[in-house]
Order: C-alpha cells, then structure tokens, then sequence
C-alpha cells in the first residue's frame, strides 16, 4: 500500500472519531444542561426562622456516553446588581447517571422581610455551565427571572 493512502485512511479514521466524539459531547451537553434547569410550578418551600433558608433542589441527569461538569450558581439579586443570598456547587456526572444537588440561601430575617415584600425589585440569577469530552465542548447560560413576594 502506499504512503499516501495510508495517510489517507489515518486522516478519514481522525475525522470520522472527530466527528463521533463531537456528535456525542453535544448530546451530553445539552441533555445535562435540559435536565438541570428547574420544572414544575415554580412555587418555593421557605424555611421560616433565622435565618431563612430558601431550598433549590435539581436533580440533572446524564443519559449520554460522556462524562460531564456541571457548575450551578443560584443567587438572590436586588436592585439589579445587589447579591443578598448565593449558593453553588461544582459535581461531575458520570456517563448514564443522575445526581440530585441541593442549594439553600439562607439570609437574615431582617433582610428578608426589607427585600421578599410584594412590590420589591428581586430577581433570582442562575448561572449554569456544563463541559465534557475534557473541557473541549462547553457551555454556559446565565437565566434572570424577577421574583418577589405575589
């Protein structure tokens, strides 16, 4: 066989792997990233008392081939550019798996009862990322949705 073609078939089989690893990185990202934004009827279960704690539970799933990270930011917003309340977690989830993540924000009484009133200008921020096929395919949403008290 000849040198050429047997660069020729080396650079079909690349492309070919390439093209498999990027198809499936993909499906990955976004299957994680579908199940990691929150669903139902957006009511939240506070936790009176001081402090108060907010709970935000996920629970993202990876029904791909790849391993994934995915890093979660939940914050309480006032005012537009006022953080009042955060939390975070950074988890890796394996290929064919699901991991429940809790995030609680917890914020003092006063604070709560001067900004959680009807009317307030409050918006909850979650920041998402999600990578695999060793950080080569990634990406990242930032989703602000208005919140106060109704």
């Amino acid at each position: 066989m000849k040198a050429s073609k047997i660069i020729g078939l080396i650079i079909t089989i690349i492309q070919l792997t390439g093209t498999v690893a990027m198809v499936l990185g993909m499906y990955t990202m976004v299957s994680v990233f579908s199940t990691a934004i929150p669903q139902g009827d957006g009511e939240i279960d506070i936790q009176m008392g001081d402090p108060i704690v907010i709970p935000f539970s996920i629970a993202p799933s990876n029904p791909g081939y790849l391993d994934a990270k995915l890093i979660i930011s939940l914050s309480l917003v006032v005012d537009g550019d006022q953080e009042i309340a955060s939390d975070s977690a950074e988890l890796v989830i394996l290929a064919q798996s699901r991991i429940p993540v809790d995030l609680e924000l917890s914020l003092s009484k006063a604070t709560a009862q001067k900004y959680l009133v009807e009317g307030a200008d409050v918006e909850w921020v979650i920041d998402m990322q999600v990578t695999t096929l060793c950080d080569l395919i990634s990406f990242s949403n930032t989703m602000t949705m208005s919140g106060g008290a109704q």
